[in-house]
């Protein structure tokens, strides 16, 4: 029982941990959005988001999956030779593979040019963002390094300090050099994240481990096999993302897209604390017990049972003040997402426990079958999410949203059981089918005409969906002599 509390309370601290994190990031964020409408105006705005796109892009190709595989190899590692030698491993793929970002970058400049604004006006600013790859791929590795060997408040301390110092850059440039300065901007960002993270791994004070070119190549051969089939995921993901666009496109029209992509952005924004946690802590956790079934099933419940109980209240305020959210985040125009995100936040419930167990797949080193059930999983999004708009719009889009997240969550269930013993256990089940209850209420009442009965029960679901997650969570923390430590402090 003592070991399930440690379980238990590291859960809860590194989702704290990076729950603050995220929110400094989303302030950070926030604020370099308005000095960019400021400084640069509507016309900047789209050049930094189709550069920053085609970063992502290049990035995904590039990356190798090098951002969990390497992970993978420091955790796992059993002794301190082991460890220096992968994370010596890691930080010469991270360069070999930023250079190969570069070069690409480079030769396809004027292409890219071409393609975003039909001429090769910025031919200039993509090879200027060249410089930006290679330094983002020496952050990944080094945050990899960080997680790998668990060092999640220095980790917390990079993405962090990254943020904020990214400001600096982002004011000075865009105020004396306006749209020119869009590109460097982009650069002077992944240099900061370079520098930070490599300053805080120094700080492990690592052994340096020669390794020969042959052993090089030898060991990233495996690295990288896992790795492409994980980049593989990436680039069918951001296409996906971008084919949904462009149907909303021809569909609805551009002002549709517009809602589509604020409806995903407030969902996300939302929820992303969860999720950050999730591959940041969770991960190497699992991997550290990746070959023993029974550790791997235990690891598994208890990161999805947290992530119910946490995530379950918060979706349940979330529908009772979504017109209020949207309103006050957005404006009055942004109002007919509401059926949209009532349908998408619920999804996200079910997206929680599905990524619990896809990890698994990672854990256990077979990217083969990860590439095999993201192909089938984004295969059934994109049929789903166009089904849901064709028949009903923006709301039948969250719809379709919700209905994919639950036959995926049956999909990966189907697959981690088959081919490794995974199983939920009773309590799970229990929380599983108590947050379904909560749900359904919270769904029927969308509907309840009357504002004062439907928001007197909603406000009823809320309080206990509340009171469940404080008293489960309080089996495991004890809250009152957390509280009576805090208070001696």
């Amino acid at each position: 029982m003592e070991t399930d509390k440690n379980a238990y309370k590291q859960i809860l601290k590194a989702t704290s941990l990076f729950g603050g994190v995220q929110f400094i990031n989303m302030l950070a964020s926030i604020v370099k959005t308005k000095i960019a409408a400021l400084f640069i105006g509507v016309a900047g705005v789209g050049v930094f988001g189709i550069l920053t796109s085609t970063l992502t892009f290049v990035q995904a190709l590039t990356r190798c999956g090098l951002d969990l595989t390497a992970v993978k190899e420091i955790a796992s590692a059993s002794n301190e030779d082991k460890v220096s030698e992968s994370v010596s491993l890691t930080n010469q793929l991270a360069l070999i593979t930023g250079v190969m970002g570069v070069v690409m970058v480079l030769v396809v400049s004027p292409w890219l040019s071409e393609i975003a604004f039909s001429n090769k006006t910025y031919t200039l600013f993509f090879v200027t963002i060249s410089i930006a790859v290679l330094f983002s791929q020496l952050s990944v590795g080094n945050m990899a390094v960080l997680q790998g060997l668990k060092a999640l408040k220095r980790l917390a301390k990079v993405i962090t300090f990254s943020s904020l110092l990214s400001l600096v850059p982002t004011v000075v440039l865009y105020y004396f050099f306006g749209e020119k300065g869009i590109p460097w901007v982009i650069v002077l960002t992944a240099f900061i994240s370079f520098i930070i993270s490599r300053y805080y791994v120094n700080q492990l004070k690592i052994n340096k481990h020669h390794i020969p070119l042959k052993k090089i190549i030898a060991n990233a051969k495996h690295i990288l096999k896992s790795g492409m089939f994980l980049s593989l995921a990436s680039v069918i993901n951001m296409s996906v993302g971008f084919i949904i666009q462009i149907f909303i496109t021809n569909a609805g029209g551009i002002f549709e897209v517009g809602l589509y992509n604020a409806g995903f952005l407030l969902i996300n924004s939302y929820v992303a604390v969860f999720f950050s946690a999730l591959s940041k802590d969770f991960f190497p956790r699992l991997v550290a017990v990746s070959s023993n079934t029974v550790s791997v099933n235990k690891t598994v419940n208890e990161q999805a049972n947290v992530l119910l109980l946490l995530i379950t209240p918060i979706i349940v305020i979330f529908l009772v003040f979504k017109a209020f959210i949207v309103t006050l985040l957005f404006s009055d125009e942004f109002l007919p997402i509401l059926g949209m995100i009532s349908y998408g936040i619920l999804a996200t419930a079910f997206k929680a426990v599905s990524w619990s167990m896809g990890f698994i797949l990672i854990a256990k080193d077979n990217a083969k079958l990860y590439l095999k059930t993201e192909i089938v999983s984004y295969t059934a999004l994109l049929v789903s999410i166009m089904m849901g708009y064709k028949i009903n719009g923006l709301t039948g889009l969250g719809i379709g949203f919700l209905i994919y997240h639950i036959l995926d969550l049956i999909f990966i269930k189907y697959i981690v059981t088959k081919n490794y013993q995974f199983n939920f256990n009773a309590s799970f089940y229990k929380l599983f089918y108590l947050c379904i209850v909560q749900f359904i209420i919270m769904l029927s009442l969308l509907y309840v005409e009357n504002e004062v009965i439907k928001y007197s029960f909603m406000a009823l679901v809320a309080l206990f969906s509340i009171t469940i997650t404080i008293l489960k969570l309080n089996k495991y923390i004890d809250f009152k002599a957390l509280l009576k430590r805090y208070m001696k402090k």
